[in-house]
């Protein structure tokens, strides 16, 4: 059977075009951004990852960060423009396993996949199933999702699989329902003792995706409310300038722009300055011409 690809790029018409050029060789699973991309990730087994970090839409260097996290074995694909010097430099940090200059040359992609896809074969056996994948929990869990009103997060449990039921808020996401993703990120964020400690980052990131959610919804000051909790709470995780960022841009909306500015100037701060530093110089600029 040809070998599982993963694509992440958030420009619909390029995705098109690289089935059309792949989907003689392979089978291409499609990530219109990270979120998806991790979601996919853990629900399929993917033996190659391709990821364009080129696009300001999409943080394709935060979405390696969060695969690099949890799936350290599979090989990854870098495409970036020759001026993403710093963003490369960034995922290179990752350990990626192949860099190549878009415009793509898709015999030199071809003949990369083809070289990474014996480790990634190795890699896929030494892989642990994911606990939610099976048949029969599956359709469980799509009984148990019917049954709940909308907005309703599934009954906690002293051995709930904390990690699944993060994936499952990433899931209402993509599928633009925040009232079911609010209710699970906040589930899990009220856990107090989990079967596994390393689940404990997910209840970091729940609180990210809170602050995510309630911006989408418009809910600005709740929204900072999480971005900060998160901050104070996980200075290291991968996401923490992100958080930063978006706590400037929230402040901008409700047009507080002095606020704004002592976010944007902390994201510019923090090194590496990255795609991350460019965007807040812009939007600090912005704020400065304006006064």
């Amino acid at each position: 059977m040809p070998a599982k690809l993963l694509v992440i790029d958030n420009n619909s018409p390029l995705l098109h075009s690289w089935k059309k050029g792949l989907a003689a060789r392979y089978r291409v699973i499609e990530a219109l951004g990270g979120v998806e991309a991790v979601r996919k990730l853990t629900s399929e087994t993917i033996e190659l990852v391709i990821a364009n970090i080129s696009l300001r839409t999409l943080n394709g260097v935060e979405a390696i960060g969060k695969i690099r996290s949890r799936f350290d074995r599979i090989p990854i694909i870098v495409l970036h423009n020759p001026k993403d010097v710093l963003d490369l430099k960034q995922a290179k940090a990752y350990s990626v396993d192949s860099t190549i200059t878009l415009p793509v040359d898709y015999k030199k992609l071809i003949a990369e996949i083809e070289r990474l896809l014996p480790a990634a074969s190795a890699a896929k056996s030494a892989r642990q199933p994911h606990a939610g994948s099976s048949p029969a929990r599956g359709a469980a869990q799509k009984k148990a999702a019917a049954a709940r009103t909308p907005g309703e997060a599934p009954a906690a449990a002293p051995d709930m699989d904390v990690e699944k039921r993060f994936y499952d808020g990433l899931s209402a996401i993509s599928a633009n329902n925040l009232p079911e993703a609010i209710a699970v990120f906040e589930s899990l964020i009220k856990l107090t003792r989990l079967k596994k400690e390393s689940w404990r980052r997910y209840l970091d990131d729940a609180l990210f995706q809170l602050g995510q959610c309630h911006a989408a919804a418009g809910r600005y000051e709740k929204s900072n409310g999480y971005y900060k909790a998160f901050i104070a709470k996980a200075p290291h995780n991968l996401s923490y300038k992100s958080a930063l960022l978006y706590l400037g841009k929230n402040y901008i909306a409700l047009k507080n722009n002095a606020k704004a500015a002592v976010y944007l100037k902390q994201v510019i701060n923090t090194p590496p300055f990255d795609s991350f530093g460019t965007q807040a110089r812009k939007l600090l600029k912005t704020i400065e011409t304006a006064k």
